[in-house]
């Protein structure tokens, strides 16, 4: 599926991948203070910004492994 990428697009990735390296940051620091279920939250967190911003590798990739799955 050939996707356009528009200029709303770009934006919304970069502030995915920003939001993930805020909480990375955010967690480092709860983690040093001994916040550790709070610190392992927010690099959940993270973890699902950073997949956010990677929605359209991701689909791309999903769809690939179910068509493959299908022509068998």
């Amino acid at each position: 599926m050939k996707r356009k990428n528009s200029f709303g697009q770009i934006i919304i990735t970069v502030m995915f991948v920003y939001s993930a390296i805020l909480c990375h940051f955010h967690a480092s620091g709860l983690r040093e203070q001994g916040e550790n279920i709070e610190a392992y939250l927010y690099w959940f967190f993270c973890f699902t910004a950073l997949a956010g911003s990677l929605r359209f590798q991701l689909a791309n990739l999903i769809e690939k492994f179910l068509n493959r799955n299908r022509d068998r």
